[in-house]
């Protein structure tokens, strides 16, 4: 596997673009219908991974329809003036969704994302914070329809009151049928929320040789896991402030089950591009769309490397194998019981 792109490798993510449908007239450009990604996060630079921009906007990123949560009233931009993880959304947003062929393209190129600015730091420890990423995703369902939310965040540990805006949330777009991508997390050995709620899509992050890029205690893994994407050292793009300005930083790696988020997301966002509207006549209740994907990520999957994960009903993404199965029975699929905002543990 190239070093550079050994994570799109892995996860056959340019099979899966081979079976996806295209724009006429485009030298292969996906048609993505309507699907649309939520990704809530630091916010959006404007970065040339992203397409090209013409006077704040881009084809890509529908950053007008974005919501900026911290600066009210402004668009979702990072200004990467603060402590936390400033330029994180635009890292993320790059191997999700870039776009610059012969420089970086993301897991689902061109897909439509709407940033959401929401969080100055990754590790939401804060209620202040919770409380944002809830009315993302609130805004998210409610206003913009998104059939994804990704979400690179997390903390590890929250009591019944401090998880209940934000499991409320999860629960609000789980019975929309939005499929809510959420990390493993890597703080401590537990998975970290919104991740660990049940009626999220949970991923852990491994590294080009198959085994785990970070080792949870198990038995949380086992019940908050769903999937394993690529974690280790992701070719991505990034911005930086530099005299006042925003600008464009050298390409380099990052790590971490944030960009195994991204794979996941992406891998949702080629699923409902290519089954959509099967999967809407299919299914006719909302929720059942998210655990038909649930079910689908781990039946394609493969296996984990290594002795740390025994359970090899859930291994590591296949976007093209995924895309290739054949939906299951409405009459297979159980409804998620355990609701969020009473989900502690």
């Amino acid at each position: 596997m190239s070093t550079k792109t050994w994570n799109l490798e892995l996860v056959r993510a340019r099979e899966a673009m081979a079976l996806m449908p295209t724009r006429p007239g485009t030298d292969g450009e996906i048609a993505w219908g309507e699907v649309e990604i939520a990704l809530i996060d630091t916010g959006y630079t404007e970065h040339s991974v992203f397409g090209p921009w013409n006077d704040g906007r881009s084809e890509n990123l529908r950053v007008e329809d974005g919501v900026n949560f911290i600066e009210m009233g402004q668009r979702p931009k990072d200004p990467l003036d603060y402590k936390g993880t400033p330029g994180h959304g635009t890292r993320i947003g790059s191997v999700l969704c870039g776009d610059l062929p012969g420089t970086l393209t993301g897991v689902a190129p061109g897909v439509p994302t709407i940033p959401y600015r929401a969080i100055n730091h990754v590790v939401i420890a804060s209620k202040k914070a919770r409380k944002r990423i809830a009315s993302a995703i609130r805004h998210a369902v409610d206003v913009n329809s998104a059939e994804i939310i990704s979400m690179s965040l997390g903390f590890p540990l929250l009591s019944p009151f401090s998880q209940r805006h934000l499991g409320v949330a999860v629960d609000h777009a789980y019975e929309a049928g939005v499929i809510v991508v959420a990390a493993g997390g890597q703080i401590i050995d537990s998975v970290t929320y919104p991740g660990k709620f049940a009626r999220t899509i949970g991923v852990g992050g491994v590294r080009p040789d198959k085994n785990v890029w970070f080792r949870y205690e198990m038995g949380i893994a086992k019940r908050a896991i769903d999937i394993w994407a690529p974690a280790d050292e992701i070719r991505r793009a990034n911005s930086v402030p530099r005299d006042g300005e925003v600008v464009e930083a050298p390409y380099e790696r990052g790590d971490g089950t944030s960009y195994a988020t991204a794979h996941v997301a992406g891998a949702a966002a080629m699923w409902l591009g290519l089954r959509g509207e099967k999967i809407d006549d299919f299914y006719p209740e909302p929720w059942q769309r998210v655990e038909a994907f649930r079910k689908l990520l781990a039946d394609t999957s493969h296996d984990v490397a290594g002795d740390y994960w025994p359970d090899h009903k859930k291994g590591i993404l296949d976007i093209a194998a995924l895309l290739r199965a054949d939906l299951p029975s409405p009459d297979t699929l159980k409804i998620e019981k355990r609701l969020a905002a009473k989900e502690i543990f």
